[in-house]
């Protein structure tokens, strides 16, 4: 873009809106290390990526203990945000904090969302006013809460949905460098290289920019264009998929290859993967919902203004234009999708959505050409009263039209920024004595318990500030029973089925320190003993054993994966866990081979265990052949050596690993380890992307 005065004045505007932007958003740098929503579990990916290559291990496929039992989740979670702030990270020295680091890539990831709508909109060939439009729109958008572009989904006070913030930009600038690749001639491997990295960022996204791109190449041209221009596009769409794939393969064959150890949606979060129904989404989209929620429906009804602007337009002479036949194509595409299974049912699947995609967040998808649609109807709305009346006239009108959008957004802010002040006031009043109480828990070992996230127990109430305890004590690297951060696990639904008052639990989940407010009115369990008290928290010894344990394999059955929570909360809940009796599920080609009777004799009991540098080692003395359990969760990248020597590994009840365990005295270390060829893969895509650029340029 040339300096021109037009475009230096735009550019200007453009810095205000995102000096503005970041200045309502500052409360957010400020958060000292306190977070309450998932970026708990991002940082802790990140804390695992860093200690993974600085320990010489694989920083794409490691195990992290502290929720589901652990869990290999960046094995296949979407990575790419976190491995940018472990870069940036390493760039600086690490002579800046990680959690540092961490919150001004989160806080960057925000404020910079107007430029690349700004990006987009230029790219689309649209005018700068429709650009500046579209910069001053998007940090505008509310919704009750629904997971999409809105700042409920990244502040602080939010949902923590780093790695979607960082893929809506990747996203935006595909879709961008998309249409100049079809309807200009650029690049179509650049185009590929960003969708692959909104796929890598956040699958959701990346299936966004995949199918919003086949739409904008099945968009017909005008009448007098060649018949061959379709193929060509399509060509070029192939292009682009490639080398998306080439750069996102490396992340999505774990997916395939798992996919029977990963749990699918939870029955109470149906509507994730399910998304809302026709009428829903309908009466959102007539109320403003989507857009404008709890405030004057500005925003919404600037985007059906546009709709109809540009249907107007496709009457005219001068016609709608292909900008503008995106955007309302993509609107009502998403708009769609975004009805969900209700309305499609099984005919979601020639779209290419799965049971297991979060089908609700392809809302974000609508609300991107919605404010397009908006943008193009503000831009018309701005040149009409500044070439009849005048430019400051226009601006009043621009700036009517923003402030209740701009009062609404900035009176949640300031609830956001003032919730913040008051929880990080409380931790450091508390700090000393969670100091105290966390070192601990560590020399504890084991899993820690301060109440599970569900409406009928205390853990919610159990605060520091506005965090609850258990996102505390995860932040911290604490293996935790009582929130899960994400459902991927097999063994996730079983978690919230811990009983408190259950000695069998504490022991089966190796929940070694039970922990509460001291002088607690909560109903501490009575087998529990007293510990050691840190101002006002207060831990409880509990019956737990270690991660290791001494158990009978007496049932084998196929591994169901729909049916696998409940299978395993119905053993839970059953008699065969006092008695230290589990079944044996057989994965796809494995048949589980139980003996017909189990002497009545205790198997014995663990004599030492412990773990060091990610390796978990027991010993132990069996009166009679058994099975050693390791209570965590089942995945094949276990590694088991028995005295030394490998030994063979199954999944039993309730998703955990086991070993069979001969008579006498032994010795078993488990570990984890990742699958090396996961960085080959992740190398040679590049490389691929690489070559295919090369190869275009040739062409």
């Amino acid at each position: 873009m040339k300096l021109t005065r037009e475009n230096a004045a735009a550019l200007a505007v453009l810095a205000v809106v995102l000096l503005l932007n970041g200045w309502a958003l500052r409360a957010d740098l400020h958060s000292g290390g306190v977070d309450l929503n998932d970026n708990v579990s991002h940082f802790r990916l990140l804390s695992g990526m860093v200690s993974a290559l600085e320990s010489g291990g694989n920083p794409l496929d490691f195990w992290s203990p502290e929720w589901s039992f652990g869990f290999p989740l960046v094995r296949v979670y979407q990575p790419l945000a976190h491995l940018l702030v472990v870069a940036l990270y390493f760039a600086l020295g690490k002579s800046v904090g990680l959690m540092t680091v961490f919150v001004w890539t989160r806080y960057l990831a925000v404020v910079l969302l107007p430029l690349s709508f700004f990006a987009l909109v230029r790219c689309l060939k649209l005018p700068r006013s429709a650009a500046l439009a579209a910069a001053c729109l998007a940090p505008m958008i509310s919704t009750p809460q629904l997971y999409g572009l809105e700042y409920e989904s990244y502040v602080w006070a939010g949902f923590g949905l780093f790695p979607q913030a960082v893929a809506t930009h990747f996203l935006l600038l595909a879709l961008g460098c998309g249409y100049r690749a079809l309807r200009g001639g650029a690049s179509a491997v650049l185009a590929g290289v960003l969708l692959g990295c909104a796929f890598l960022c956040q699958f959701v996204y990346g299936y966004m920019g995949a199918l919003s791109i086949v739409l904008l190449a099945l968009l017909p041209e005008r009448k007098s264009a060649p018949e061959s221009a379709l193929a060509g596009r399509l060509k070029r769409v192939a292009w682009m998929g490639v080398t998306a794939l080439a750069l996102a393969a490396f992340q999505l064959l774990p997916l395939w290859i798992d996919r029977a150890l990963i749990n699918p949606t939870p029955a109470d979060q149906l509507w994730k993967s399910d998304s809302f129904g026709a009428g829903q989404v309908l009466g959102w989209l007539v109320t403003g919902q989507l857009l404008d929620h709890g405030r004057l429906p500005v925003l919404s009804l600037l985007a059906l203004a546009g709709a109809i602007l540009l249907g107007l337009r496709h009457f005219s002479s001068a016609g709608m234009g292909m900008p503008g036949k995106f955007a309302l194509a993509g609107a009502g595409l998403w708009l769609l999708l975004f009805c969900g299974r209700p309305l499609w049912g099984p005919a979601l699947y020639l779209f290419g959505v799965t049971r297991d995609l979060p089908l609700h967040r392809v809302l974000a998808g609508a609300q991107i050409f919605l404010v397009l649609l908006a943008a193009i109807a503000f831009a018309a709305l701005w040149d009409l009263v500044a070439q009849r009346v005048h430019i400051a006239a226009a601006a009043t009108v621009a700036l009517a039209l923003l402030y209740p959008m701009a009062a609404d957004r900035t009176q949640y802010l300031d609830l956001n920024a003032s919730r913040l002040q008051r929880t990080v006031e409380s931790m450091q009043a508390d700090r000393p004595a969670l100091d105290g109480l966390l070192a601990a828990l560590r020399r504890n070992g084991g899993r820690a318990f301060a109440g599970l996230n569900t409406a009928t127990s205390w853990g919610p109430s159990f605060r520091v500030g506005a965090v609850p305890m258990y996102h505390v004590l995860a932040a911290a690297g604490i293996p935790t029973v009582g929130y899960l951060s994400h459902t991927m696990a097999l063994t996730a639904p079983v978690l919230l089925d811990f009983g408190e008052r259950n000695p069998a639990h504490y022991r089966l989940f190796d929940v070694t320190s039970f922990i509460v407010p001291s002088n607690t009115r909560y109903p501490v369990p009575p087998f529990l003993k007293a510990g050691a008290v840190f101002g006002r928290f207060q831990i409880y010894e509990t019956p737990a054993n270690g991660y290791f344990d001494l158990v009978d394999v007496t049932e084998g059955l196929p591994l169901e994966r729909d049916s696998f929570g409940d299978a395993g909360r119905s053993w839970l809940r059953g008699p065969d866990l006092a008695q230290r009796r589990h079944t044996w599920f057989g994965l796809p080609g494995e048949r589980p081979q139980v003996p017909p009777a189990v002497p009545a004799t205790p198997p014995g009991e663990i004599a030492s265990a412990g773990e060091s540098a990610g390796a978990y080692r027991a010993t132990w003395e069996a009166q009679r052949p058994a099975w050693a359990l390791f209570k965590m969760t089942y995945h094949p990248n276990w590694k088991a050596s028995l005295d030394g020597r490998p030994a063979p590994l199954a999944m039993v009840s309730p998703g955990f690993a086991a070993v069979p365990a001969p008579a006498g005295r032994h010795t078993l270390e488990m570990r984890y380890q990742g699958s090396a060829w996961k960085l080959w893969l992740a190398l040679g895509g590049m490389l691929a992307a690489a070559g295919l650029a090369f190869v275009e340029r040739r062409v």
